[in-house]
């Protein structure tokens, strides 16, 4: 598979040679970071050939370049490895979709925020739950930051979301789904922890060397990689920071190019039976930055199919990643865009998406040179 690799305007290493539509990517990319206000940015696509680019900085104090492929943190792109697993355990009869929660976490959930007597493994994936999400109990902008290295127990971050009252609508987005999820994993499989589990069924399989969930207080991003930062306002290194607070919904790291392996194998169905793929790409409606969602699975719309794969953002880091799939449900190209902070607001995400429109839409588009 042939490679290119182009460093951006404010990167300090020099560009190879490009084809115009890589070139026009790089652009793009360019244009994304300086209209959004983005230190850094990463981006693969992986069609018939590899295009990997990059763009501004890897850190705002030295001015050194984005390393090319480095590791990010990609937030919330956890959850479909997360799904992956419980899917791969529903395939082998040892969790029932349809089940209550409460078959496998008995007495766990209760509270104003929800019964798991009444709420199915499903509805966890889906977010169809009605479970409140733990966002209020935490800290947030500036005060996040100085408290970074707080650890956080998962049991009572779980506790905590259910004292509050219940999403409104029949989708809201809740981290407590997946947290409650990696509980599940747990429980079923017997694992010490989820991420054993992720390991062992996914990244060795795929040999996804730099794919992994950390221990929390580890910290620090183990390989090259780009600072990341929040808006506080002003712009604040959290790089270095304890991920308790999002555990099984969304702690994990990896590359770019990883992510796009992984998406690429879940939708050509390397990592599920076809049954439990069909589950995992049935779409409800969503909100937001969604269009529909499935079960660990996110599909926005582009003007030559649907983007279908999961987007992320984690403190100091976000994630747009996933694969096309045509009008008639074959996929293509896969994607995967790190910034180095997180969209402002809808109209920073809608400018993030017009970089994917161009890498996967255009007539001569990179991804599939």
């Amino acid at each position: 598979m042939l490679g290119v690799v182009v460093a951006g305007a404010a990167a300090v290493a020099p560009p190879v040679a490009a084809s115009n539509s890589t070139g026009r990517l790089q652009q793009e990319l360019d244009a994304m970071v300086r209209d959004v206000g983005v230190p850094g940015a990463l981006l693969t696509v992986t069609g018939r050939t590899a295009v990997t680019l990059r763009s501004g900085t890897g850190d705002v104090r030295t001015g050194r370049p984005v390393p090319s492929n480095g590791l990010v943190r990609i937030g919330s792109t956890t959850k479909a490895f997360v799904a992956t697993v419980v899917l791969q355990l529903v395939g082998e009869g040892r969790v029932r979709l349809d089940a209550p929660v409460e078959e496998y976490l008995p007495g766990v959930v209760r509270g104003r925020g929800g019964d798991g007597r009444t709420i199915t493994v499903r509805q966890l994936l889906q977010h169809t739950s009605g479970l409140p999400d733990p966002g209020p109990l935490l800290p947030h902008g500036r005060e996040w930051a100085d408290q970074r290295f707080r650890h956080h127990d998962r049991d009572e971050l779980i506790h905590g979301a259910l004292a509050l009252e219940p999403a409104p609508g029949p989708w809201s987005y809740t981290n407590t789904g997946y947290l409650l999820l990696g509980k599940l994993i747990e429980q079923v499989t017997g694992t010490p922890s989820w991420r054993d589990e992720v390991q062992h069924r996914i990244v060795r399989p795929l040999g996804l060397r730099h794919t992994y969930s950390p221990d929390p207080r580890a910290y620090r991003i183990r390989g090259p990689h780009p600072r990341g930062y929040i808006k506080a306002p002003g712009l604040v290194d959290v790089t270095e920071q304890d991920t308790s607070h999002m555990d099984a919904a969304g702690d994990m790291i990896s590359t770019p190019a990883e992510i796009d392996r992984f998406f690429g194998a879940l939708l050509r169905g390397r990592l599920l039976r076809p049954a439990e793929l069909a589950e995992m790409r049935h779409m409800v409606p969503a909100g937001g930055a969604v269009d529909q969602y499935g079960l660990g699975l996110e599909l926005n719309h582009l003007s030559c199919g649907d983007l279908v794969g999961h987007a992320g953002q984690m403190h100091g880091y976000s994630m747009l990643a996933g694969v096309l799939v045509d009008r008639s449900g074959r996929p293509g190209s896969a994607l995967a865009l790190a910034v180095t902070t997180e969209p402002a607001d809808m109209n920073d995400f809608q400018r993030v998406m017009r970089v994917a429109e161009t890498a996967l839409c255009s007539p001569s588009s990179s991804a599939t040179l």
